[in-house]
């Protein structure tokens, strides 16, 4: 059973083969030459990630498709097939998964510990903030951000979470954690949301990011202040 899909990044071709339990997917060209390509077993492959993440559809048309060939997934089973595939596939190719609470916070200590302490190491020193001091029998030494150094570390640290999440929707911690910023719609988040929520996060971040931790509990996509106002959230990738 063979199946294309116009999408906004070219066509899909889709071959299910019943005998092997296999399911083929393309994406073809103006020219019709294969620009990607996977093979699964349709018992267990999740095809919303497949045609998203491998193949490179954008996630809306992604969900539009596979939602279509669940239902023609079940239809070829036989009956017993069918219950069981309905029972399992039930929200789940058509639903992104959302992060969670956890997960995020996990992802700021991993930006924080790996990228922003360092930079504020370095900032410290290039701005003249670096002091050693010592005397009998104790030695000191440390950094110091304060004035235009801090406005300046302020800047780099929304920019790095601006700059990445608008490029791939993840920065370091969430990409090493397997989370990743989307728009409401599943589309990938704009640099316009990027900038809203992040300038936003300087309000979500206070006492240790208990005011983003109130508004995400109270959220049914879990989306602290910065999300609602960016029209964002945050799922698994």
């Amino acid at each position: 059973m063979r199946q294309v899909f116009n999408t906004s990044v070219g066509t899909i071709e889709v071959s299910l083969d019943r005998a092997s339990r296999t399911i083929s997917i393309s994406r073809l060209d103006d020219q019709g030459r294969t620009i990607a390509a996977a093979i699964e077993s349709w018992d267990h492959v999740d095809l919303r990630d497949v045609l998203n993440r491998r193949i490179g559809v954008p996630l809306t048309e992604a969900s539009r498709i596979a939602s279509t060939l669940r239902e023609q997934r079940v239809a070829l089973g036989s009956l017993a097939e069918r219950v069981e595939l309905s029972r399992r596939d039930r929200g789940g190719w058509n639903e992104v998964e959302n992060a969670g609470i956890a997960l995020r916070f996990v992802a700021v200590l991993l930006d924080f510990v790996i990228v922003l302490l360092p930079l504020v190491i370095l900032v410290g020193l290039l701005t003249g903030g670096g002091y050693a001091e010592s005397g009998n029998g104790y030695a000191n030494a440390g950094v110091t951000v304060g004035g235009n150094a801090l406005l300046l570390m302020l800047a780099l640290a929304l920019g790095y979470y601006v700059v990445c999440e608008a490029a791939t929707g993840m920065t370091l911690g969430k990409r090493m954690v397997g989370i990743r910023v989307v728009a409401e719609d599943g589309e990938h988040v704009t640099l316009v949301a990027a900038i809203v929520r992040n300038l936003l996060r300087l309000v979500d971040a206070l006492f240790f990011y208990f005011v983003g931790f109130l508004f995400a509990v109270t959220s049914f996509r879990g989306q602290r202040l910065g999300d609602r106002a960016a029209h964002t959230m945050v799922v698994r990738r």
